[in-house]
């Protein structure tokens, strides 16, 4: 019988992960002055989406992290550095909620885990619609960005979760 807690961490960080992707992809598109641009990308090719929503998971976070210091320390504070931000803080707020409502420590890990797994498998589905010369490789790699990412972010949800240690 799956739990409840489990559930309700990953439908909630899902739900956060994807609306945190999507606002500050279209702050920086705002930013950037290329949202028309970005609305009619998804009107003629509506896998679009996907990218958008799961936007972070094609860069590793150590890599994320680096990409802002690089902008940070060269004085490029452009729409690229809040993209880079926000590929930062969705997944981190995600893992927050999942450990906040996940009702055990397994509930709250397990639902963010679940969700990275899902998000890795969205972009596995591009690997398939569009020409690639190997789409097992990139759905093994997607695959396993997820997994990094559940477990990286993973360790915020069972530091946030409800339930205690002892």
């Amino acid at each position: 019988m799956i739990k409840i807690g489990l559930i309700k961490a990953l439908g909630f960080s899902l739900l956060a992960f994807i609306g945190l992707n999507f606002l500050f992809i279209i702050i920086a598109e705002t930013i950037n002055g290329s949202l028309p641009i970005l609305f009619s990308d998804i009107s003629s090719d509506p896998l679009t989406i996907i990218t958008i929503l799961f936007a972070p998971l094609i860069y590793l976070p150590g890599n994320i992290i680096m990409s802002i210091y690089s902008q940070i320390s060269f004085g490029t504070i452009d729409a690229s550095l809040i993209r880079f931000v926000g590929f930062l803080v969705s997944p981190f707020v995600a893992a927050l909620v999942a450990g906040r409502t996940g009702e055990s420590k397994g509930g709250s890990f397990g639902g963010w885990m679940i969700a990275a797994l899902i998000s890795s498998a969205a972009w596995g589905v591009l690997a398939f619609f569009y020409p690639n010369p190997n789409p097992i490789m990139l759905l093994i790699g997607f695959m396993l960005n997820g997994l990094v990412y559940g477990i990286f972010y993973g360790c915020f949800a069972l530091l946030f979760s409800k339930s205690e240690m002892y």
